[in-house]
């Protein structure tokens, strides 16, 4: 009792330890959310992770390539003008032609697209490398194009048409760091490493693509720029391998910094060739002379950056880091002159409306967040450390939240202030590595007095909530152990008498919440459940899976199964609509949500906009709009009035 007493000071001291962080993004920070939008969707919450940063021609635009596309910013007023899309997965590389005129889009789909600088439309499409696109380069007459792909080749583009001139084979082209022309055409080079961890810089005939010769650089690195001159190779390491400058003719070793204090993500030189940027993994920015190798500046913001490029007239470094922001840097002085918000930092893999649908909340790596699903804003941002949200569930009540993750606990926040309230700690990790995610899933009791959480432990557990207390955290009162392999869904009747969780064992297990006895097992699937959930009237327990296939359960007939829909695709998230019509699912395999009329079974439409695996799906109460929530960092909101 003297624990409890105490409980209601020790609490606000605990959540201290949650960082609770209230974002104000930059003027226009909401007009992005309707840029580009898939067709059936009707607003986009978060602008995906930054992965690289290239000005344009006038220097007045900004080109950033994200998860989900390229935004085009204006530099002065951070308002997003523009989002080209199109790729089916994340964007990581990009390049404009010596003209100004194409701006040259490289992806993980395989493909490259190559735009318009004027009219933000689409020339021409590059169909032809059978994995990620890695590195592009436009010839100094802007006509043709060089990429080199994860497929380990490398291949010639005309860049009118978007035909393939000439693929090369052999040449190790996934593992090459940096590629450039020469100012007069007649040779791009290559730099890239060896089994044995030796550098090359490579020369290749720049209109037939024929090898030529090689030149070797003993010494180890993590990123590479060539000069625009073509006349010296830029590398740095880690601790070990600093900064250094090499001739790119002779090979010959020019200038070497000293010492190098963290890990770098990306260099590059200056427009006029005297300086060179390296982007620290970390925190840093830093600013270096070419000829002596010191470094001349660095602006640190406490966050790890993962890309930067210097302005056309050299006196703005742009850089992006990992907390979704881009940040404009004064060149001479280092001085921070503005910054654009919004861009995500992290996957989102969960997602639930509030019970009057005013608030949209997402969990991620390390945070949680709330938006504001009508006007798109980031509303607040709760941090958790070292850990990540795999499930989010409102209370009934709304006053309060429950979370799982990596963290192996369910924490209970407070709704409206995003207050920790506590926590149920048992859930361990059984994986010999130490990695698997811990709770992943939590549900609440229709009356709001249960929490029920299934985890990597193969356990599934039934906590009291203390509803009017203080500390709402009370006692356990079950643990169900029929499940052998990780439990991924937990979920009560309607009614609140029974619980059901579906398993990596490919097993349902459903329990008689009074009594706490075990009811049944359905079987059926052949690979492991992902999701459980009841129809609003509680007679259809839905169960998805990584097979493909959806089942329909009649909790009420001896025979239990009722039907089936195939070709659902590699379930991670299964969700009946309010008035029971309609089940939503989200996929992993091929980045869609798929809509199923609960009566006939008939497919009755597929969302695509994802680029990257959709982890949750929740529909707003009024079941007027569906939430997807993806690893590519972003949540879209699909309009369900027309269907």
């Amino acid at each position: 009792m003297k624990i409890l007493s105490i409980l209601p000071y020790i609490l606000p001291l605990i959540s201290t330890s949650f960082l609770l962080t209230f974002l104000s993004g930059v003027a226009f920070s909401q007009n992005y959310i309707h840029l580009s939008l898939p067709e059936g969707a009707k607003a986009r919450l978060g602008k995906g992770r930054i992965h690289q940063l290239k000005y344009f021609h006038d220097g007045k635009r900004l080109a950033v390539a994200t998860a989900i596309g390229v935004w085009i910013y204006d530099v002065q007023t951070g308002e997003a003008l523009d989002l080209l899309t199109g790729h089916t997965a994340q964007v990581k590389s990009i390049v404009f032609s010596p003209d100004g005129e194409t701006l040259a889009i490289g992806s993980e789909d395989n493909t490259i697209q190559l735009w318009d600088t004027k009219t933000h439309k689409l020339n021409a499409k590059c169909i032809g490398h059978e994995k990620d696109v890695n590195l592009l380069v436009f010839s100094p007459d802007s006509k043709m194009l060089v990429s080199t792909s994860k497929d380990w080749k490398m291949r010639l583009w005309d860049v009118q048409t978007g035909k393939s001139l000439k693929t090369i084979t052999g040449c190790g082209a996934e593992d090459m760091y940096a590629i450039t022309y020469t100012l007069d055409g007649a040779m791009f080079l290559t730099f890239r490493y060896d089994d044995r961890f030796e550098g090359y810089i490579e020369f290749w005939d720049g209109k037939t693509g024929e090898f030529v010769e090689s030149v070797l650089i003993e010494t180890k690195f993590e990123a590479a720029s060539f000069s625009s001159y073509c006349k010296i190779l830029a590398i740095i390491g880690n601790y070990s391998s600093p900064l250094q400058f090499w001739d790119v003719e002779s090979g010959k070793l020019l200038q070497s910094a000293e010492k190098c204090d963290e890990s770098y993500e990306s260099l590059e030189f200056s427009p006029d060739g005297r300086n060179v940027i390296t982007i620290g993994k970390w925190d840093s920015v830093s600013i270096w002379d070419v000829s002596t190798a010191e470094r001349l500046n660095s602006m640190s913001f406490g966050k790890p950056n993962n890309s930067g490029t210097y302005s056309p007239d050299g006196k703005t470094i742009a850089s992006g880091s990992d907390d979704g922001s881009i940040r404009f840097w004064d060149a001479a002085t280092g001085e921070l002159k503005n910054t654009i918000t919004g861009h995500t930092d992290s996957r989102i893999f969960s997602a639930a409306f509030s019970p009057d649908g005013s608030t949209l909340a997402t969990g991620g790596e390390s945070k949680i967040q709330w938006w504001n699903p009508q006007t798109g804003k980031r509303l607040k941002t709760i941090t958790e450390p070292r850990s990540s949200v795999h499930t989010i569930k409102y209370s009934p009540t709304a006053k309060i939240f429950a979370t799982g993750g990596t963290s192996k606990k369910a924490r209970l926040w407070d709704a409206k202030t995003g207050r920790f309230l506590g926590r149920f700690s048992v859930h361990k990790d059984q994986s010999p590595y130490g990695n698997k995610e811990k709770v992943s899933s939590v549900a609440f009791s229709p009356d709001g007095n249960k929490l029920a959480t299934g985890g990597s432990d193969n356990q599934v557990c039934l906590w009291e909530i203390l509803t009017d207390e203080q500390y709402l955290i009370g006692e356990r009162l079950a643990t169900f152990t029929e499940h052998t392999e990780s439990v991924t869904s937990v979920e009560f009747s309607p009614d609140g008498k029974v619980l059901a969780s579906g398993s990596k064992d490919k097993t349902i297990q459903m329990w008689d919440v009074k009594s706490r006895k075990h009811l049944k097992t359905l079987t059926g699937h052949e690979e492991p459940i992902t999701a459980v959930v009841y129809s609003p009237d509680g007679s259809i327990l839905a169960s998805g899976s990584e097979d493909g296939t959806i089942r329909l359960w009649d909790v009420n007939s001896d025979n239990f199964l009722s039907s089936k829909i195939e070709d659902a695709g590699h379930i991670t998230s299964l969700v009946y609509s309010p008035d029971g019509r309609i089940l939503a699912c989200s996929t992993d395999d091929d980045n869609v949500v798929h809509l199923w009329d609960t009566k006939t079974g008939q497919l009755l439409q597929t969302f695509t906009g994802h680029t990257q695996s959709v982890n949750d799906v929740v529909f707003s109460p009024d079941g007027k709009t569906l939430a997807s929530v993806s690893d590519d960092g972003t949540v879209l909101l699909w309009d369900l009035t027309k269907l």
